[in-house]
């Protein structure tokens, strides 16, 4: 017989879910997807270069010995982007940071840190 009464786990359930999200936060999901580039101090601006996607259908099949004569090129195209400035601010109180167990401040930053890119 399954239980269905989740009541039963619902003292640490609050917790879990914590838990899981700041897990979450701890595993840099976003960082890798993005393209990042050190601007040049002073600069407003930063270029990237924009490869052009090279589909299987470009490639044809050869055999042993076949000439290998056909090409696919890969262009490349000049991006921009604007450099802008956004301020994030968070308060934790002292009863906050002390009456927690966990490094509220660093899980807090991390947090926070981890939504900047989909700000």
């Amino acid at each position: 017989m399954a239980e269905t009464d989740t009541g039963v786990a619902g003292g640490g359930l609050g917790k879990i879910v914590g838990d899981a999200v700041i897990a979450f936060n701890h595993v840099n999901v976003m960082y890798p997807l993005i393209t990042a580039k050190q601007a040049v101090q002073g600069a407003i601006t930063v270029q990237f270069p924009d490869y052009t996607k090279v589909a299987s259908s470009s490639v044809a099949a050869v055999s042993d010995g076949a000439d290998h004569s056909t090409v696919a090129s890969i262009t490349t195209a000049a991006r921009s982007a604007t450099i802008s400035e956004h301020v994030i601010r968070a308060d934790v109180s002292d009863l906050a940071r002390m009456g927690n167990a966990e490094d509220l401040t660093g899980n807090v930053g991390q947090i926070l840190g981890m939504e900047m890119p989909s700000a």
